[in-house]
């Protein structure tokens, strides 16, 4: 039988190929993955939780912001000219 994983071995695991500032949409997401896992780990302390929850929070809501501000710069380099540009 192997040995159990420890928590914080898992955690790095969890984490790999992860940069620790991620800057874009998937490495986001890839993060946002890797904590809900650390968050169902029977291990993960109970102090961690609510700071781990507020970090899901915050690149949820990074990810919002990111994906708005490509909207609107998709939306502002259209072919068209803007209508009171019209001549």
């Amino acid at each position: 039988m192997a040995g159990k994983v420890s928590f914080n071995e898992f955690v790095e695991k969890a984490y790999a190929g992860i940069p620790e500032q991620t800057s874009t949409v998937r490495d986001k997401e890839r993060a946002i993955e890797a904590k809900k896992k650390i968050l169902q780990h029977p291990d993960c302390p109970r102090t961690s939780r609510a700071a781990i929850l507020k970090e899901i929070e915050t690149i949820e809501n990074e990810i919002k912001t990111m994906k708005a501000e490509a909207r609107e710069q998709s939306m502002n380099s259209s072919i068209f000219p803007s209508r009171n540009n019209l001549g």
